[in-house]
């Protein structure tokens, strides 16, 4: 593990410690206090609605002062003659439903009914009321229980809460007294709502809090309910609950009824908001040190990375690079005025008297700086020579295999022959065989002319490759690049015959081509043909005396982007996770044999033609892979001027234009 890997991983270790540790102190300091807001808020939700309640029965007592107050009303409960006609326009339903009342009526002193009306809770239709009879009401009726008929004053005014066969009716009462509210009381007059779904919908409205509210009878209470109503009938304080789902937060109270006494349960849901809001803002405060954490982290690791670990690691590649180039010649001139840079100072001084004790390889070091990129073609055209030496070989056998001296004996037969060579071919045994013999071979030199012109094409194919890698070098001093229409299948059809020509044809060996359709592009094909030849050559070595399967797989496919990914898969002996890269390094090899100068020069050639070349693999002994990807449009066509200082292109008969 490198030095700037241990000191990230030490200081993120620290920096995920703090923030945990942040985030747990945040949580432990807030979430108490999140939950006692949340808390207090649904007790106020309740409280609004208890208010709300009594808001209404405010309503209804303001109305019946208002019909307490009002003349005709006392009028019509002292004289029973004028009753009629105020009924019809007072106590009707239209009357009532525009009021927004359920109940209505006007009692004489002894409770005896001068008028009245009920509607329907749900149908707003007249009914009757068990409780508010048609004839009288008695002296203990909660409505007129509040009114001293000794002294004839007024005591306490009734209002609250009625239980009723329908459903519970709120309600408010007035003593009539008629304008002159110092004349003696003549009567009274009761308003009612009930507490249906109307008035809840308007409640919910008004406070914009979702309650249930229900009579304290165990039969019809919901069975959670149930489970705690001794808890809420003998608590003073609201009593709270978490939801079935834990969204919601329930808190429940009772309501008092007009005599005082507990009668409704009242329940209001409050959504869980301050708890999410609570747990978004410790949520937002641990991101937030997470996010100055990581930020601190990249600040230390930037600074350490700059004052210390860059240099240190200049000088760790300095000093592995001069020993495995031994190119003592080059200084690491760090300009510091530190320990780091002492010992910089101290380094290039030694490397110094090295480089002065072995003065004579210098120049050879400078040359051998200089000729990398010749190496690298070097390399490849060895690759080709070596295909074009076979073929060279081939053609030398073919040539001295030709029948030139089947055709010298023949000669010297005709020639002895000659003034008689009508005999000779139709009477001589000798001379009736030249025919068969002339036909025999004319056959193999027909077959042996085929094979060396094939053997002669692949030759000059060679060449041709040899000559453009040469061109190639000094295209590259001036800048010249040539891009043409090129068959990506026969170019890689090409490697490998190029290839199997210097290795031999490996009977066992298993070639699997996967080609897209569209498998063409305008680049360099001989720099292409460089790239394949490298790739398929380092495939067949690195499967070279495999007990296992040998399969090479030849990919072409279209990325998304419109390139092409060109790939060469083997089941050799695989890459090491920490050479995918180095593998590409001038001079990385594995193979006792091998220069190390293959796989670098096809990544330069890559990286020339616009693409990238990398190494896949899964480990030692897994295979590997490799993939070539290059542009849509190679580097230059569309815009040569700016970006080369020569681009031709030529067209797909390989002619400039």
């Amino acid at each position: 593990m490198s030095l700037t890997t241990k000191i990230a991983a030490i200081l993120t270790a620290l920096i995920l410690t703090l923030s945990v540790a942040g985030a747990l102190m945040q949580h432990r300091a807030f979430s108490g206090i999140f939950s006692s807001l949340e808390q207090n808020e649904a007790a106020e939700d309740l409280g609004r609605v208890t208010r709300a309640l009594d808001a209404e029965i405010d309503e209804l007592a303001r109305v019946t002062e208002q019909y307490a107050a009002w003349d005709r009303t006392h009028h019509f409960v002292f004289d029973r003659q004028l009753r009629d006609g105020f009924a019809r326009e007072n106590i009707a339903p239209e009357m009532l439903r525009a009021r927004r009342l359920d109940l209505l009526f006007f009692c004489e002193l002894d409770g005896t009914v001068a008028g009245g009306l009920v509607l329907h809770p749900e149908t707003h239709e007249p009914i009757r009321l068990r409780e508010f009879p048609n004839t009288k009401l008695s002296d203990r009726h909660p409505a007129l229980a509040w009114f001293d008929k000794s002294l004839g004053i007024n005591g306490v005014q009734p209002l609250g809460i009625m239980l009723t066969e329908q459903r519970p009716l709120l309600v408010a009462a007035s003593t009539v007294t008629g304008l002159d509210r110092s004349a003696r009381p003549g009567g009274f007059v009761i308003a009612g709502r009930f507490l249906g779904d109307d008035l809840a919908e308007r409640v919910e409205e008004r406070t914009q809090v979702d309650f249930d509210v229900w009579q304290l009878d165990r039969e019809i209470l919901p069975p959670d309910v149930i489970d705690i109503v001794d808890v809420i009938t003998g608590s003073p304080a609201p009593v709270l609950r978490e939801g079935a789902d834990g969204a919601a937060l329930l808190v429940h109270s009772t309501y008092d009824d007009i005599r005082g006494r507990p009668t409704l349960l009242v329940r209001a849901s409050v959504d869980r908001d301050i708890s999410a809001a609570g747990r978004a803002a410790v949520a937002s405060g641990a991101l937030t040190d997470a996010a100055l954490g990581l930020t601190v982290l990249l600040a230390l690791l930037f600074a350490l990375n700059l004052i210390i670990l860059r240099p240190i690691r200049a000088l760790t590649q300095h000093a592995v690079r001069t020993g495995k180039e031994e190119n003592f010649s080059a200084k690491l001139d760090m300009d510091r005025r530190d320990e780091i840079g002492t010992l910089s100072r101290e380094f290039d001084q030694m490397l110094a008297h090295l480089e002065q004790a072995r003065s004579a390889l210098v120049e050879t070091a400078r040359t051998a700086g200089m000729s990398e990129i010749a190496t690298g073609i070097l390399h490849n055209v060895g690759n080709v020579l070596n295909s074009v030496n076979i073929s060279a070989s081939l053609v030398s056998q073919r040539v001295d295999g030709l029948c030139v001296d089947d055709l010298e004996r023949l000669s010297d037969v005709l020639a002895e022959n000659a003034s008689d060579l009508p005999r000779f071919l139709t009477e001589d045994p000798r001379g009736q065989h030249i025919q068969p013999f002339l036909s025999a071979l004319v056959v193999q030199l027909g077959e042996e002319q085929r094979t060396i012109r094939t053997e002669i094409d692949s030759l000059a194919s060679g060449i041709d490759h040899i000559c453009e890698l040469v061109k190639s070098q000094q295209d590259l001093a001036k800048g010249a690049k040539i891009v043409q229409a090129t068959d990506l299948t026969e170019r890689f059809d090409e490697a490998l015959r190029i290839t199997q020509r210097v290795h031999g044809v490996d009977p066992e060996l298993v070639v699997r081509r996967q080609y897209d359709e569209a498998a063409e592009l305008k680049l360099d094909k001989h720099k292409l043909l460089e790239i394949l030849v490298n790739l398929v050559q380092n495939s067949l070595q690195a499967m070279a005396g495999s007990d296992g399967v040998r399969e090479l797989t030849l990919e072409i496919r279209r990325l998304d982007d419109g390139g092409i990914a060109l790939a060469v898969g083997d089941t050799g002996v695989g890459i090491p996770e920490e050479n995918l890269v180095t593998v590409f390094s001038m001079g990385f090899t594995t193979r006792e044999e091998g220069h190390g100068f293959g796989l670098h020069s096809s990544a330069n050639a890559a990286k020339e033609m616009g693409g990238r070349l990398y190494a896949e693999s899964d480990g030692v002994g897994r295979g590997a892979r490799f993939v070539l990807e290059l542009p849509e449009h190679a580097p230059g066509v569309a815009a040569a001027a700016e970006e080369l200082d020569d681009v031709v292109v030529l067209d797909d008969d390989g002619g400039e234009r």
